[in-house]
């Protein structure tokens, strides 16, 4: 299953920026997780920025196992 990206358009939209060094700052500065592409540019995923539904992470416990 491949991971649905924003298109450029959108990142432009999205940060306010046409530049790259614009958008990945301004990815940076709103803590949106991103990747830098080969060619510079940020790739931004849908779920990043819509909020993917996750799992909450279970704690794991402690349990002995020393023989009683």
């Amino acid at each position: 299953m491949s991971a649905l990206f924003l298109t450029h358009a959108e990142v432009c939209e999205l940060t306010g920026a046409k530049n790259k060094a614009g958008q990945i700052a301004n990815l940076k500065k709103n803590g949106i997780r991103h990747t830098i592409k080969a060619n510079g540019w940020p790739a931004v995923t849908a779920s990043a920025v819509l909020g993917g539904v996750q799992a909450p992470e279970e704690k794991p416990t402690w349990t002995p196992r020393k023989a009683g």
